[in-house]
């Protein structure tokens, strides 16, 4: 059969690097997919100024046009509790914190861990590149500690766990590492120690760029995380991902100004300011630089990776994240499991890992 019909072999052997692609796309970004009610775990979740999750999911704004989308921020799923270990949970692309509803409840099944968390969630806009999204959680983080325990006298703030899937690893990833010059160096040939010598940078610019880890965030926990990016953004999918997504016109426009009142600052401006998904390119020069980040020398991570399917370039992974790009040294465990890229905020033996690890910690 194959011999005879060659052409069909080749749409075989397509369609089976592309479906895990596609099943991850169609799953985490229909439009029409909106839950009719939040389910039990997420109704009680608040930011500190009061504001809940909103009661229907709507993570294709998030992705497709992020100026739009205005459910960001740090929720607490219960009233902050001195002597609990915050455990912030932090989703990936076209996704939403809802995806770790499965996790949450199998959190809250073990007397341990609720004895000692406190589980919190960070909601973000996933068409946006993931330095500005870190930046933000970044503030978030230093907030929520001046406001919740203003004079440091909480031992369990210092413990804090940050757990994050897909590109909300990376973002994890950016919250306990130091960024010396190696983010500005990305962008530009211009020596750090001259850049403000013509005036001062624009805030976003800076937060996004230059930063220490957050210091009472003290473990990292990386599921499904494309440490040194993922080709899937240069298939078509991918490709069609980027082109979906609408640059907020304050970015655009904050953007332009920066470039044309700084000329030759900036290395190779393009017409366009990046995406999310161009910066989950292996071979861009922003997660080229995020994946040499060092981490601070106090924080412990670990990686749960899924294996198992094929990429459309023929490395093996979850279908969107090879193996080979998941992992970085220094972790304190690696687990690997049979799982798809979503699939492993689902799989049982991924959730067991995850648990083992907060209840060793």
């Amino acid at each position: 059969m194959s011999a005879r019909f060659p052409q069909l072999l080749r749409l075989r052997r397509w369609v089976q690097r592309m479906l895990p692609i596609l099943m991850v796309f169609c799953a985490c970004g229909c439009a029409w997919h909106r839950a009719p009610t939040l389910p039990a775990v997420f109704q009680g979740a608040k930011t500190l100024e009061g504001r809940a999750l909103p009661p229907h999911r709507d993570y294709w704004t998030a992705f497709r046009k992020p100026s739009e989308f205005n459910a960001t921020g740090l929720y607490l799923l219960e009233p902050y509790q001195p002597g609990r270990i915050p455990l912030v949970l932090i989703h990936g692309l076209a996704s939403d914190a809802l995806t770790w509803q499965e996790m949450i409840t199998a959190f809250r099944s073990d007397p341990n861990i609720v004895a000692r968390y406190q589980i919190w969630v960070y909601q973000y806009p996933t068409g946006i590149p993931y330095v500005r999204s870190a930046a933000d959680l970044r503030k978030e983080l230093l907030k929520t500690r001046m406001l919740l325990d203003p004079a440091n006298s909480d031992p369990a703030f210092d413990q804090t766990v940050l757990v994050g899937h897909s590109m909300g690893g990376i973002i994890a990833r950016l919250q306990v590492s130091y960024s010396d010059d190696k983010l500005w160096c990305a962008v530009s040939d211009a020596p750090l120690s001259t850049v403000f010598d013509d005036g001062p940078l624009p805030d976003p610019v800076v937060s996004a760029l230059l930063f220490e880890p957050v210091p009472y965030v003290r473990n990292v926990v990386f599921i499904a995380t494309p440490q040194h990016g993922s080709n899937w953004t240069e298939s078509p999918v991918g490709k069609l991902g980027r082109w979906l997504i609408e640059v907020p016109k304050q970015v655009e426009e904050q953007s332009r100004g920066l470039i044309r009142g700084n000329p030759g600052l900036f290395r190779n401006p393009a017409n366009r300011p990046p995406t999310s998904i161009d910066h989950l390119f292996p071979g861009n020069s922003i997660m080229q630089a995020t994946s040499r980040l060092r981490r601070g020398s106090r924080v412990s991570a670990h990686s749960i990776i899924g294996t198992g399917y094929l990429l459309p370039d023929g490395y093996t992974g979850d279908g969107i994240v090879a193996v080979a790009s998941a992992r970085i040294p220094g972790v304190e465990s690696e687990f690997i499991v049979r799982a798809t890229h979503s699939g492993i905020l689902r799989n049982p033996a991924a959730t067991a890992e995850l648990m083992r690890i907060l209840e060793r910690l």
